[in-house]
């Protein structure tokens, strides 16, 4: 039964957080009447719960699964599902406990709040705080997040029949274990630097208010801001290379700001509001014409505008919500209430550019042709490996096209010991060039590798239709070779990607290309040509001025945790060669594309250049008519003044337009 104190900390509760009759019901209107597929999931989640049924399916479930889990008697809280104990991590975070509670809002079903009262209690049970549970039900990752599910869960049934003292106290007492545990974590400069530390310390914040332990508040607020300080980059990238354990941080620092505001705390100071604010704006300036997040390190194919929308409406930011839900999204109708959805709807959308965004310290480059679904977008990433998190995917490309993915990542998969782990997390994975049969930074295990190879700043430039992006790393340093990957964009109609391995000659070096599962491509006899609903395009390869090899395959994809399917892959090859060159060009309709390779002539000089030291290439599509150069080395030495098709430029990558009077080539980079 409840004591005096648990008395007060349960009042107390219900009385800040806890939702009423009244506003439940509109709140249960307003979801059924904007989110209705939503609540489908939420009814279908909570329906499995009563049955006994654990099938992981929510949006930003870490660790998906793909089949049901169905415990015919006791629950098993220990249980491992196909050799993975990333099922027991999911499992005992409970988030799905929160479906529960809005199954219970959604229906005043008293079966919903039973069978969280039934749960709660047999988990409190069958896992008390042990030493030996520390690593599986105990982490304090899954410690820190199950104490905010417990409460947001608790919150929509408090006032249930089916809570009573007795199951309000047992709740308090498990809570203040959860504290306990969360307060005497041991791992300081581990917390400090990892996302745990965040989601850890996000839970001991709330503990400290509901259990009135202000130590717990202090310490969960020193490390809070630490670890803005610590692990998020000034580009508002988290460190460790992965879009969504920087969206899960985020997700982590928006629930800090919520909970201040309830218990009256102001956590931050505004330049760390600041910071937050700006994780945000990269999450929204990532994301895809789907709105998704990119799947680069171990990132899933998750829909970001619900994070963005909690995001916009805690910071008060215009800006925001123009790259979110223009109406309060499903979740956060049950965290503020009405007055919520109401005041999100008052607040001003900003506007939104198009055009490029840089990420220098994590080393990420977005082009978009606009916002709309039907949007081009090139994403191009060369940045630090980050932690375990990170993949070997420097200088990775990501193409969509009329709002189709052309060039996709390979996802995740799983986080077991196992070949696909390191596949995926391995070069070959990535639209990437590389050494045949080398990767650059071999994987140890599943989290560590065997080399941290440095990356060196990218390059970013854009002149009216024309954009340039150039990155660099030095994996290979070891055996001599530098790689450098030079892009050059005619809006988004034309793609030049030229790869050059720097130092000693490759015996064989590749590019990879993975598409999206809807490309179909064909080999022709020029090149390949690729076709999808909604937009077409050709390939053209060349090693040194020579056609290369282009053949096409199978390759692996994962865009959530537990699933994997295939999508066809072209792998260009060159062999005792240092330059890779592909042109990607968009076809329209059935128009001809043609091109070829022409020789770089050195005006001044009188003189035309070797292919090492100069690469020439003419693009005929459609109404265009483009010219490319690539230089191979610096300008001089009479070899400066470069240009093809009379048309002349001092700089090492250079393009104009062949069907216009132009009297100069357009310098991208000198």
């Amino acid at each position: 039964m409840l004591d005096e104190k648990k008395r007060r900390q349960w009042s107390r509760f219900c009385e800040k957080m806890a939702l009423g009759k009244e506003r439940k019901a509109e709140c249960a209107r307003l979801c059924r009447e904007n989110w209705p597929e939503e609540c489908r999931l939420t009814m279908d989640t909570a329906n499995q719960l009563l049955d006994r049924t654990f099938w992981f399916q929510l949006p930003w479930d870490m660790e998906q699964t793909q089949e049901p889990v169905h415990f015919c008697g006791d629950i098993d809280w220990k249980y491992v599902f196909h050799e993975d104990n990333e099922f027991v991590f999911q499992m005992n975070r409970h988030r799905f406990w929160i479906c529960l509670g809005q199954a219970y809002g959604l229906t005043g079903d008293e079966r919903y709040a039973s069978e969280l009262v039934y749960q709660l209690l047999d988990w409190l049970e069958k896992e008390p705080w042990a030493e030996e549970s520390e690593n599986l039900t105990w982490r304090t990752l899954d410690a820190g997040l199950r104490a905010d599910y417990w409460v947001r869960a608790m919150a929509l049934c408090a006032y249930s029949s089916n809570v009573t003292e007795e199951v309000a106290a047992r709740f308090l007492e498990g809570l203040e274990v959860h504290g306990r545990r969360l307060f005497e974590n041991p791992k300081i400069g581990f917390s400090k630097k990892s996302n745990w530390g965040v989601m850890e310390y996000t839970g001991l914040y709330l503990l400290g208010f509901i259990l009135e332990n202000q130590e717990y508040v202090e310490r969960a607020r020193h490390f809070l801001k630490a670890g803005l300080h610590i692990q998020i980059m000034d580009d508002g990238m988290q460190w460790e290379a992965s879009p969504m354990y920087h969206n899960e941080v985020l997700m982590a620092y928006v629930e800090v700001l919520r909970l201040g505001r309830i218990w009256g705390d102001d956590p931050f100071s505004e330049e760390e509001k600041g910071i937050i604010e700006n994780m945000a704006r990269a999450t929204m300036d990532l994301m895809n014409p789907q709105c998704h997040q990119p799947m680069t390190g171990d990132s899933d194919d998750t829909d970001v505008r619900d994070l963005l929308t909690e995001a916009a409406y805690v910071l008060k930011s215009s800006r925001l919500k123009a790259g979110a839900f223009q109406q309060l999204d499903y979740e956060s109708i049950w965290l503020f209430g009405p007055e919520g959805f109401e005041d999100y709807g008052n607040l001003e959308t900003g506007t939104k550019k198009a055009g490029i965004v840089n990420l220098p310290c994590s080393g990420q480059v977005v082009v978009r042709s606009s916002w709309g679904e039907e949007g081009d977008w090139l994403y191009f990433k060369n940045g630090p490996l980050g932690g375990g998190h990170g993949h070997q995917d420097k200088l990775h490309l990501g193409l969509w096209l009329n709002g189709e993915e052309v060039l996709a990542d390979s996802g995740r998969y799983t986080y077991k010991d196992v070949p696909q782990r390191y596949a995926l997390k391995g070069t070959q994975a990535h639209n990437v060039p590389m050494i045949a049969g080398l990767e650059y930074a071999g994987s140890k295990d599943s989290w560590t590798y065997e080399s941290l190879p440095q990356c060196f700043p990218n390059q970013v430039c854009e002149k009216g239709e024309y954009r340039f992006l150039e990155g660099t790393h030095g994996g290979y340093l070891d055996r001599g070779i530098v790689v450098q990957r030079r892009i050059l964009q005619v809006d988004f109609d034309i793609f030049a990607i030229n790869d050059r391995f720097l130092g000693i000659v490759p015996e064989e070096i590749l590019q990879m290309f993975h598409f999206g599962e809807t490309i179909k491509a064909v080999r022709t006899e020029t090149g390949t040509e690729g076709r999808g609903s909604r937009c077409g395009f050709v390939m053209k390869s060349f090693a040194e001025g020579k056609e290369a090899s282009m053949e096409l395959g199978m390759s692996p994809i994962s865009r959530h945790y537990n699933q994997i399917g295939q999508r066809t892959s072209l792998c260009v090859t060159g062999r005792q060669v240092r330059s890779l060159t592909t042109f990607l060009v968009r076809r329209q309709r059935k128009e001809p594309v043609e091109i070829t390779r022409e020789p770089v002539f050195n005006q001044a000089y009188g003189h035309e250049l070797s292919v090492q030291e100069g690469e020439g290439y003419i693009i005929r599509a459609g109404e265009r008519k483009a010219g490319i150069v690539f230089l191979g080395h610096e300008v001089g030495n009479q070899s400066d003044y470069n240009g093809i098709g009379g048309v002349y430029g001092l700089g090492r990558t250079m393009v104009c337009d062949l069907k216009e009077k132009v009297t100069c080539m357009t310098v991208l980079q000198w």
